[in-house]
């Protein structure tokens, strides 16, 4: 099992059988009993958290990756291996999960830290204004 890996998995209730794509992080998935997942359709709805992903990975039919609908489930639980998303698309799909989770202002607080330890290791008044600029 990979992250970027397409399975079809029984979620229950009216959702039933439906693709989903692997998000959890490459380097773990050996170790965990669960995986976190997006839910994949044919019908896109014009959210921004939503990413056309067409037929790639043997997917049957043009589909959509669905950031705002991420689950945690038993890794037995995935039922078929259906394919596996190339990189650009994965990168695309990281990105809206972090536009459903809201996660854009910790990735900017993160990246201001970092440039802040940065500063104080430099002198250069070039960089101080350079870097205000990019930072706010």
């Amino acid at each position: 099992m990979n992250r970027g890996d397409i399975w079809l998995i029984n979620l229950g209730g009216r959702i039933g059988n439906r693709p989903v794509v692997v998000l959890s992080r490459q380097n773990v998935l050996d170790y965990l009993n669960k995986v976190t997942v997006a839910e994949i359709t044919t019908r896109g709805k014009g959210y921004p958290t939503e990413i056309f992903v067409g037929q790639k990975a043997n997917l049957p039919k043009p589909s959509f990756v669905q950031a705002d609908n991420i689950h945690t489930v038993p890794k037995n639980r995935l039922e078929k291996f259906i394919g596996t998303l190339d990189k650009d698309s994965m990168l695309e799909i990281s990105r809206k999960v972090v536009l459903a989770l809201e996660l854009e202002s910790c990735l900017y607080q993160a990246k201001f830290q970092s440039h802040r330890k940065k500063l104080i290791l430099t002198t250069k008044p070039a960089f101080v204004i350079w870097l205000f600029m990019v930072c706010v």
